[in-house]
């Protein structure tokens, strides 16, 4: 039996935001991810279990019998040794936020395949290593590109350019004399994923809906991504205002009952701009701002947090 509370490598693994590519990347735009340090969570050994680490042990059970039956991953894990450390107590403690889309279930699988993989191989070229990555992260939401567990994993920017094409990068250096920034704002509620991307494919069924998406809103996600990668924030300030207006004209589904008309006002005031955070409702959202005053009077009682000041 291992030490109680024992964490494998004193290896942790930090939760991600998808900071621009919102349902995009399901439609092959750009899309930008990057580690998010507030929340973590790491393999543990536990001899006394509380409902918490029971139920997550019993997760890993479940997951590592998804992986035996899956012959894309057998070989690229150990999973007999996966399956002795649950039996002796194994389970994943974390501090993210479950469906607040922050990849909870890509950072467990983010440490399951760095404490089992093969350590005599080499490590995967990125795009292989995002191939593998998804094919364990389905087994908790049916179907994953891989992007989340991949940032959990590498734990650094990491850039999509296309469904098969993702490299890593720098963001660029804050200003912090700049009143401008990227915020994000805690909704105190949760989102459901699964439910929210079966909703968004039901609208592309609509021919309108699908025109308007794949011909205008994947090329403002990548103009976004494009113009804060080259500084170019001006532009930048542009399309993120026009992704927070389209946002609210055709994604009314996927925003917050609570917030859709602290999002209307900002449009009105123009003293900020909210868009989703991943696939949103619930979870966090990401808005900007010139005036960070601003933020101070209209989310006074809401939780917020500065993300990047340009």
């Amino acid at each position: 039996m291992k030490d109680q509370n024992l964490v494998m490598g004193n290896k942790i693994f930090f939760s991600k935001i998808l900071l621009f590519g919102e349902y995009g990347v399901i439609k092959n735009s750009k899309a930008l991810v990057i580690p998010y340090k507030k929340y973590f969570g790491s393999l543990k050994f536990s001899e006394i279990a509380d409902d918490y680490q029971k139920n997550s042990n019993a997760n890993l059970k479940a997951f590592s019998n998804y992986l035996k039956d899956n012959k894309f991953i057998y070989n690229k894990i150990n999973i007999t040794k996966f399956k002795v450390d649950i039996d002796n107590g194994l389970y994943f403690e974390s501090s993210i936020p479950e469906s607040y889309g922050l990849g909870s279930s890509g950072a467990v699988v983010a440490a399951v395949y760095y404490s089992y993989k093969d350590q005599n191989k080499e490590e995967l070229e990125i795009n292989n290593l995002k191939s593998v990555l998804s094919q364990m992260e389905s087994f908790f939401h049916g179907n994953s590109s891989g992007i989340d567990p991949l940032s959990c994993y590498i734990q650094k920017p990491v850039l999509v350019e296309s469904k098969i094409n993702v490299r890593l990068i720098d963001v660029p250096n804050q200003n912090l004399n700049s009143n401008r920034a990227l915020f994000l704002v805690d909704t105190n509620s949760q989102g459901n994923t699964q439910t929210l991307v079966k909703t968004f494919f039901e609208k592309l069924d609509d021919i309108n809906f699908q025109s308007f998406f794949e011909n205008d809103f994947v090329s403002i996600i990548n103009d976004t991504i494009t113009n804060f990668l080259e500084r170019n924030y001006e532009e930048f300030e542009k399309n993120f205002i026009d992704l927070s207006k389209k946002t609210l004209d055709n994604f009314q589904e996927m925003l917050p009952d609570n917030f859709k008309k602290l999002w209307i006002d900002g449009i009105k005031n123009e003293e900020y701009y909210l868009k989703l955070c991943g696939s949103g409702g619930g979870g966090y959202l990401i808005g900007m701002t010139k005036n960070l005053k601003a933020i101070e009077k209209h989310f006074s009682d809401k939780k917020i947090e500065i993300l990047f000041e340009f």
